[in-house]
C-alpha cells in the first residue's frame, strides 16, 4: 500500500499533538464523499479530558468520574459548536464550511443476556460486534457523539486522495479527526466498491480454494412494506483467527467483509461493503516497516469511531476487546429466489461462506409469517423496533430485542430464543382478526415430535395501528438430549387460514 492510499488517526488540538496512556474511545466513521459534499466525522472533547488521562497510577479517575458525576460526563463531550467553530483544510488550503451537524455515538457498551460486550457502527452502517467483557473492564471506553463537517470539495480526478486537516478555534478543545480521504463515489452502504480492497474480496468470491478464516453466515427475511421484505445477514468468526500485531503499544488491523446477493439466474441483484478499522493503542507515531496491501495504519491512542477498547495495567489493550468475531447489515430485497455469497477478509486471508434464500411475496392482503429466527442474545431496548445508526433496526418484541445467531448450536443448560413475525390483515367490517402461533420441536433425523406448544395468541404482539406482529419466545431445552432439532412455526387465523410451516434446524450439546 503507498503513503498516499494510507488512512492516518491524527490528533489535533490547535495544531498540537495528543498523547494519552490508557483509555481508548470510539466515535466517528470514515469520511465520506456523497453527492458533491465531503462529510467528515470528528469527535470534540474538552481538554481536561487529555490532563485527567494522562495522571499516572491514578486508577480512579475517568471511569471513576463518569460513574459518580452524571454531569462530568456532559462537560468532557462538547455538544454546542457550530460551522464557525471549525477551520477545515485540504490539502493545505482552507475551504468553507456548508454545515455542521451532532450526530449520535457510532458505538455502545451493550447488556444482553450473555454478559457485556462493545457494538460500533462501521464505515458502511453495519454492525461489529466484540467478545464478551468483564464489567470492570468497561469503565474507559467512551461512546462521544459526532460532529460531521460537511464541505464541498475543490474538483479532481476520481481515485485522487487529499489531506484533511480540521482545527478548532478555542485553546481548551482537542479534535479527533481522520486526516485523508479519496475521491470514490459509492452508496453508503457499499465503502469498499472500487477500493483495491474490495477488488481483491470480489476476485476471491470466484475461488474455490479452501477458506483460510472460518465464518458462519445465516440470512432471516422479516416482513416489512409488501413488495419487499428486510433480510437480516450476519456473519460470525473466531477473532483471534484475524491478522492482527501489536507495534509500539499500538494494535494494526485491518478487517473487511463484502457480500454479492445473486439472482437465480446468476445476475447481481444487490451488494454490500463494510469496513472495520481496528487500530488502538498509545503510540503516536507510524511504523517505519512496510505495510502489506491495504493494511490500514492508524496513529494515535486508539480509533475513534470504529470500536472500543480496554487497557490491561500495562496499558495494552486487550485484543479481543478490539477485534470483532460478528457483523450484522441489513439489505431489502423484492420476492425472488437467490443466493448470498459473503466474504470476510483482514487484508491478507480470506474466508467464504454462501447460501440459498427464498424471498416469498407479501402483498399485505393474506395471513404471512415471516422467517424464524434463532438468537442467543437477547436485550431491553426502550420501545421497538430499536433503531440503530446506520442501516441496522433491531428485531424487537414487546421492548426485547433479538439478535439472530448465525451459529445455531445450543447447551442444554442455556436457553433458546426465537423470533419471528406475523402478519394478520384486518377483516371488513372487523375491528381485529385473531391469530395464533403454533410451535413444535422435531427430532431432525426421524421426524418424530420431541416438544409441542400451546398456541400463543398473536394480539398481544401486534404493534399499535399497525398488522403485523412481531413474537419473541424464550424455549427451554433442558428435556432435549443431544442431537439435531427442527423448530417449526405456523400462524392460523380465526377464519380458519393458516400459512404454511416455517421450519429451522438447530442442535443441543
Amino acid at each position: 500500500m503507498t503513503k498516499r492510499n494510507r488512512l492516518i488517526w491524527v490528533f489535533m488540538a490547535g495544531g498540537a499533538t495528543l498523547f494519552t496512556p490508557a483509555p481508548v474511545a470510539m466515535a466517528q466513521g470514515a469520511i465520506r464523499v456523497e453527492s458533491k459534499e465531503v462529510l467528515v466525522p470528528a469527535v470534540v472533547f474538552d481538554r481536561k479530558l487529555d490532563a485527567l488521562m494522562g495522571k499516572s497510577g491514578d486508577q480512579q479517575s475517568l471511569s471513576y468520574l463518569i460513574a459518580h458525576d452524571t454531569h462530568f460526563w456532559e462537560s468532557i463531550a462538547v455538544r454546542d459548536l457550530v460551522a464557525r467553530d471549525f477551520h477545515l483544510f485540504e490539502d493545505g488550503q482552507e475551504q468553507p464550511i456548508h454545515r455542521v451537524t451532532l450526530e449520535p455515538p457510532a458505538g455502545s457498551i451493550v447488556h444482553d443476556s450473555m454478559g457485556v460486550h462493545p457494538e460500533s457502527i462501521g464505515s458502511g452502517g453495519g454492525r461489529w460486534s466484540y467478545s464478551d467483557q468483564p464489567e470492570k473492564e468497561l469503565g474507559t471506553w467512551l461512546p462521544w457523539p459526532q460532529y460531521l463537517i460537511a464541505f464541498v470539495p475543490q474538483p479532481s480526478a476520481e481515485g485522487s486522495c487529499h489531506h484533511i486537516l480540521l482545527k478548532t478555534g478555542r485553546a481548551n478543545l482537542v479534535v479527533w479527526t481522520r486526516s485523508e480521504y479519496c475521491n470514490t463515489i459509492h452508496p453508503p452502504t457499499d465503502p469498499l466498491n472500487g477500493t483495491e480492497f474490495g477488488r481483491r474480496m470480489e476476485d476471491d468470491l470466484s475461488l474455490v480454494k479452501p477458506s483460510k478464516i472460518r465464518l458462519k453466515l445465516q440470512a432471516t427475511t422479516f416482513l416489512q412494506d409488501p413488495g419487499a421484505t428486510r433480510v437480516y445477514i450476519e456473519i460470525e468468526f473466531p477473532w483471534q483467527s484475524l491478522k492482527h500485531e501489536f507495534s509500539n503499544g499500538t494494535l494494526y488491523a485491518s478487517i473487511g467483509a463484502l457480500g454479492m446477493v445473486y439472482n437465480k439466474d446468476g445476475s447481481l441483484a444487490a451488494r454490500f461493503s463494510d469496513f472495520a478499522c481496528c487500530d488502538y493503542g498509545k503510540d503516536s507515531k507510524p511504523r517505519s516497516i512496510p505495510d502489506p496491501p491495504e493494511f490500514r495504519v492508524f496513529q494515535g491512542p486508539g480509533p475513534p469511531g470504529s470500536s472500543l477498547a480496554s487497557a490491561d495495567s500495562s496499558g495494552f489493550a486487550k485484543e479481543d476487546a478490539m477485534i470483532p468475531n460478528r457483523f450484522e447489515t441489513q439489505i431489502d430485497l423484492p420476492p425472488g429466489e437467490y443466493n448470498i455469497r459473503v466474504v470476510l477478509s483482514d487484508g491478507e486471508k480470506f474466508g467464504r461462506q454462501q447460501m440459498p434464500l427464498t424471498v416469498d411475496r407479501f402483498d399485505g392482503k393474506e395471513l404471512a409469517i415471516s422467517d424464524i429466527a434463532l438468537c442467543k442474545r437477547i436485550r431491553e431496548v426502550p420501545g421497538a423496533p430499536a433503531k440503530l445508526p446506520g442501516s441496522n433496526i433491531l428485531p424487537s418484541s414487546k421492548g426485547i430485542a433479538f439478535t439472530p445467531t448465525a451459529n445455531p448450536v445450543f447447551k442444554k443448560n442455556k436457553r433458546l430464543y426465537t423470533y419471528f413475525e406475523v402478519y394478520v390483515p384486518p377483516l371488513p367490517g372487523k375491528p381485529a382478526t385473531l391469530a395464533e402461533a403454533h410451535l413444535r420441536i422435531v427430532d431432525a433425523r426421524t421426524g418424530d415430535m420431541k416438544i409441542e406448544f400451546p398456541s400463543v395468541n398473536v394480539s398481544p404482539y401486534l404493534k399499535p395501528g399497525s398488522s403485523l406482529a412481531p413474537v419473541g419466545r424464550e424455549i427451554n431445552l433442558s428435556s432435549l438430549s443431544k442431537g439435531l432439532y427442527r423448530l417449526d412455526v405456523q400462524a392460523t387465523d380465526s377464519t380458519g387460514k393458516s400459512t404454511a410451516w416455517r421450519t429451522t434446524s438447530f442442535s443441543v450439546e
